[in-house]
């Protein structure tokens, strides 16, 4: 028996098989299968979701940064788009992600924007807006104020990158003035 099918055999032990394969997002007669031997599906697969709910192996997502092997698997099966991070997550898992196993899709054309570079004059942010998004999105997918956290936390994130591009295009902006006046 693998390491990881003894861990699994453990983990049903202590916790049961119905609670073990609601962790992994199988079956329970899956997990008795696996503890058994007996498993006739893909069992690579079994192996990275164990691996990632109950021996720490890590990945890192494109999208949420490091997460465990499970949820990997289990965001690929996502086919939920109507919240902003699982649209993402359905993207990049579907568009050359080292770890999906999903075969990769052709994806629209992206309409290219055009970006205002006159630092003086930046693009308008309004927090109550964001805000008010994010508050219906929790609400629509019933995430509560845990998920709410999560979503403020991203778009947090994603406000630092865009801020801290912000300040890199106006030291460039800043740098080039600087270069004209000591070639003229």
């Amino acid at each position: 028996m693998n390491k990881w099918q003894q861990i699994l055999k453990e983990q049903a032990a202590a916790h049961g098989q119905e609670d073990v394969g609601k962790e992994l997002g199988v079956s329970k007669t899956v997990v008795s299968q696996l503890i058994n031997d007996k498993y006739p599906g893909d069992l690579e697969r079994m192996q990275k979701l164990v691996e990632g709910a109950y021996m720490n192996r890590m990945v890192h997502c494109p999208i949420l940064g490091d997460i465990p092997m499970h949820q990997c698997d289990k965001y690929q099966g996502n086919t939920s788009t109507s919240n902003p991070i699982r649209l993402r997550l359905y993207r990049a898992c579907r568009s050359g992600c080292e770890h999906s196993v999903l075969p990769i899709k052709k994806q629209f054309k992206r309409i290219a924007m055009t970006v205002n570079t006159d630092a003086s004059t930046p693009k308008r942010y309004s927090a109550d807006a964001v805000y008010s998004r994010l508050e219906r999105q929790s609400v629509t997918d019933n995430g509560g104020v845990r998920q709410l956290c999560e979503l403020l936390k991203q778009e947090l994130k994603a406000m630092e990158l865009r801020y801290n591009k912000l300040i890199q295009l106006q030291a460039t902006v800043e740098a080039r003035k600087e270069n004209e006046k000591f070639e003229k």
